[in-house]
């Protein structure tokens, strides 16, 4: 082969190359976008599974309540007061009092989680005294609650008398564990079943795959993603898996919106 055939060969392949990449590229960036219009088009698709994370504020409540009826907020305890301040930290408080979520509930339908930053054996008779006070006053079934604290031998209160409740679960990452960790972790989250003092598990989605596949108990899982958007769920295996499997009742998602707090 003299060395213009050479040229003209070389060329032909590399000509050859750069069409099948095109053509290969161009078939991903269709199946990518396949996959997303599919997600987007799930979107809102699950209201009752899908749920708002961090819902503290009235502003955000009123801003997502048609994309997401049913909300997760964090409330603190005051005995002295008789009063729940809706805030994650309570340097962060904004004075903003559970009544106001109630009265909006009451009227416009929807769930509540609320995550219990400071419940204890000492304040949980005047606490769940104070919160049945509250769904009297606005007839609020308390079905429509989701009662949450790590603190689940007092949250067995609140489960002797109707209330559905959840343990959260508050350990570091699995991934940040050697099987022998993870195999106590597990072993406790059981005997926290099997004691009959909660209605569910709850806890962030990297222990959504220890916990199914190894707790072995009957019992609701609640999680939350919250670093995921609904659209990133959806696009997530694990997040298919999660709303596939009638074991887990919530999904807590992130929708930060125009007033996260």
């Amino acid at each position: 082969m003299d060395i213009l055939n050479f040229q003209t060969h070389n060329r032909i392949q590399r000509d050859a190359f750069t069409t099948r990449m095109r053509v290969f590229l161009s078939v991903i960036v269709i199946l990518l976008f396949y996959v997303v219009y599919i997600g987007a088009t799930q979107t809102g698709d699950y209201p009752d599974k899908i749920w708002l994370h961090r819902c503290n504020s009235m502003e955000k409540l009123l801003e997502k309540h048609d994309e997401y009826p049913n909300i997760e907020v964090d409330v603190i305890f005051s005995r002295q007061n008789r009063t729940f301040d809706v805030t994650h930290d309570p340097e962060n408080s904004i004075n903003l009092n559970l009544n106001n979520y109630f009265a909006y509930l009451k009227e416009h339908g929807g769930k509540i989680w609320l995550d219990i930053k400071n419940l204890t054996r000492y304040n949980k008779k005047v606490l769940y005294a104070s919160l049945d006070r509250l769904l009297s006053q606005f007839r609020i079934d308390r079905k429509r609650l989701i009662i949450e604290s790590p603190n689940w031998k007092s949250l067995k209160y609140f489960t002797d008398r109707g209330f559905y409740t959840s343990c959260y679960v508050s350990y570091d990452k699995p991934s940040h564990m050697d099987n022998e960790e993870i195999d106590h972790c597990i072993e406790e989250l059981r005997h926290v079943v099997d004691e009959g003092a909660v209605c569910a598990l709850s806890f962030p989605g990297y222990w959504y795959r220890p916990i199914k596949q190894q707790l072995d108990r009957p019992t609701d899982l609640p999680t939350w993603e919250h670093r995921k958007t609904q659209l990133q769920l959806l696009l997530s295996p694990r997040g298919q898996d999660m709303l596939s499997d009638p074991q887990l009742k919530v999904i807590l998602v992130k929708d930060k919106g125009n007033h996260h707090r």
